[in-house]
């Protein structure tokens, strides 16, 4: 499928974002990261509207995400970062769970130390495709020579 290509997400994960793009690749990801700037990876069953700490029930000031940017020390490409983040997270798309990429800005940590973003705008669905695409470009980089 040409990298280009977006398609459907099933309707029963879509719930009311049917007006979001999905992301089917990992080179889609990064595109949108050149394009859009600091970009972060959301999966859950909603969207918040009022986020909590799950254990102290304390309000957040955002809504907590995983950062798809690459950090500074990272020696590799956009690319294998995100597919990285892709893999390690990919368990927690589980039921009605959806994985999304939200642009917003960082406004503190939550006690894992995951940024938390706010506003926090939804830019695009990923679909399941686009995880398949993240372990095969994560496996080749783990495969790589030093």
């Amino acid at each position: 499928m040409p990298d280009g290509h977006v398609v459907p997400f099933p309707a029963e994960c879509r719930a009311d974002r049917s007006d979001l793009p999905v992301l089917t690749t990992v080179t889609q990801v990064v595109r949108l990261i050149q394009t859009t700037g600091d970009l972060f990876l959301r999966i859950g069953a909603d969207m918040p509207t009022s986020p909590r700490d799950p254990e102290s029930g304390y309000r957040l000031p955002g809504t907590p995400c995983h950062t798809l940017v690459p950090e500074a020390w990272w020696m590799d490409t956009t690319a294998t970062w995100v597919a990285r983040q892709l893999v390690t997270r990919s368990y927690l798309v589980t039921g009605n769970a959806q994985a999304e990429v939200l642009a917003g800005a960082v406004v503190g940590r939550d006690v894992d130390g995951r940024p938390l973003v706010a506003p926090a705008h939804a830019l695009g669905l990923l679909a399941p495709e686009a995880f398949r695409d993240a372990e095969s470009v994560y496996a080749a980089w783990r495969c790589r020579g030093w």
